[in-house]
């Protein structure tokens, strides 16, 4: 819930960005592991955990771990801000694209992705 002007603001800036305003349309959709959301995206995991750590700040993401593996998702109640700005970045021409191809991302085992994820992230550390 917002209570204040500072608290409003602070959730606006959370969004003011396409990359976190991407994530958060396509976590619309449903629960979704990082390296599903980094592929489905086509960016590094680590640029989906930044934006991830930001939305999860204003309160807009819940994770839970399962093994190695972060999954990320809409809280289960969410607050009547976050589903009014859930419904309009689903309309994007770049949401709707997301989503058509999170379907095939999701055929994908999990732990191949984060594995795919882990090594360019290796290889670009020692690049």
């Amino acid at each position: 819930m917002v209570n204040d002007l500072r608290s409003l603001v602070d959730k606006l800036k959370a969004v003011a960005h396409p990359l976190r305003l991407r994530v958060l349309a396509l976590l619309g959709a449903g629960e979704l592991c990082v390296c599903q959301v980094a592929e489905t995206l086509s960016v590094p995991a680590s640029s989906v955990s930044e934006a991830l750590r930001e939305l999860r700040r204003a309160g807009f993401v819940t994770e839970r771990k399962e093994g190695r593996w972060v999954f990320v998702s809409i809280p289960e109640r969410p607050s009547p801000l976050l589903a009014r700005l859930l419904a309009e970045a689903a309309k994007l021409p770049e949401s709707v694209q997301d989503r058509a191809r999170v379907a095939e991302v999701k055929d994908i085992a999990v732990q191949a992705l984060c594995q795919k994820h882990g090594a360019q992230a290796m290889e670009a550390a020692h690049g």
